[in-house]
């Protein structure tokens, strides 16, 4: 079976981030920012990791044919940097394993270095490794975030959902931490499956309450996306060019922005928004994240499918 720690698995993703580090010359971040910018910035990992995690659709809707991968971006000053960003470099890498019998597994590697504008020098090291069953009832997290190798809320941890659709959550790390949360909640899969497929269905509109792991395992995010009008073929300017060779052209895909809310009444004002080209068969491109003060883009530069597994029984 799938597991989130499979050591093997999550070691090929890091060297793939660790290659794709090193196609580009290591250039200085001038990046001025405080230390809640930094812990918004911890966040995304979880968040970003989790849009590439879906699985088959449930009985009666139509089915959703996932691309097992690797695929790494580029990270730049996104298009939102106000007086306070001069320039902006890293890389993303992530994995995509499994299927609907054993589970599905995602790997996640954020390498950035930031600078401010009096040369402070501020390394980000982000990892995430999830797992989820085919079924969408249980979720394992692990979440390693350091900066300048000082840990920032780190957490492993194992949630359940019951059938009342609440969430009951373990952690092992801070070891003994137990927490629920009630309504109706979503991991990863169930949300991201239930998007894909309103976006085939013309929806324009997707709204799920989240629980990824993030925030320590402590947190849970209302989440509204924006479904923009399907796109597809190679005239589309933002399709990019990593993508544009490995047979994707031809898959359709959406600009869709996912905007995430704290779980608490009062003004809806987003912790961030997530904007991205999302293809039908779960490959994420051209990505924007946008905080309140700054944002990040993230275009894929490297793309590698990978075998597609079938469900052995």
């Amino acid at each position: 079976m799938l597991r989130h720690d499979d050591t093997h698995s999550r070691g090929e993703a890091e060297g793939f981030a660790e290659s794709s580090l090193l196609m580009k010359a290591r250039r200085p971040m001038k990046f001025t920012s405080t230390r809640s910018s930094l812990v918004l910035l911890a966040g995304v990992p979880v968040l970003f990791a989790s849009a590439s995690v879906a699985m088959a659709a449930p009985s009666g809707a139509a089915a959703i044919e996932l691309q097992p991968h690797r695929i790494a971006y580029e990270v730049s000053l996104g298009p939102k940097s106000g007086n306070l960003f001069a320039s902006a470099t890293g890389v993303i890498a992530i994995e995509f394993t499994g299927n609907t019998c054993e589970g599905f597994a995602t790997n996640f590697r954020q390498a950035t270095s930031l600078a401010d504008a009096d040369g402070q020098t501020r390394n980000l090291d982000f990892r995430v490794n999830l797992w989820e069953d085919g079924l969408g009832k249980n979720f394992r997290f692990t979440v390693n975030n350091q900066i300048n190798g000082q840990v920032l809320r780190n957490a492993d941890g194992e949630a359940k959902r019951v059938a009342d659709g609440s969430v009951s959550v373990a952690l092992t790390r801070p070891k003994g931490k137990k927490g629920d949360f009630d309504g109706s909640v979503q991991f990863p899969s169930a949300m991201m499956i239930g998007l894909l497929q309103a976006a085939q269905s013309g929806e324009r509109r997707f709204d799920a309450r989240l629980f990824d792991g993030s925030e320590g395992g402590e947190r849970i995010f209302e989440t509204t996306a924006t479904i923009g009008a399907k796109m597809e073929g190679d005239k589309n300017e933002r399709l990019e060019k990593a993508v544009r060779g490995a047979a994707l052209d031809s898959v359709p895909r959406w600009p869709i922005s996912i905007a995430y809310y704290d779980n608490t009444p009062g003004d809806r004002v987003p912790v961030y928004t997530m904007r991205s080209v999302t293809f039908a068969n779960g490959v994420v491109s051209d990505l924007v994240f946008e905080f309140p003060e700054f944002s990040l883009a993230a275009r894929a530069v490297r793309y590698e499918p990978l075998p597609v597994e079938a469900c052995k029984k």
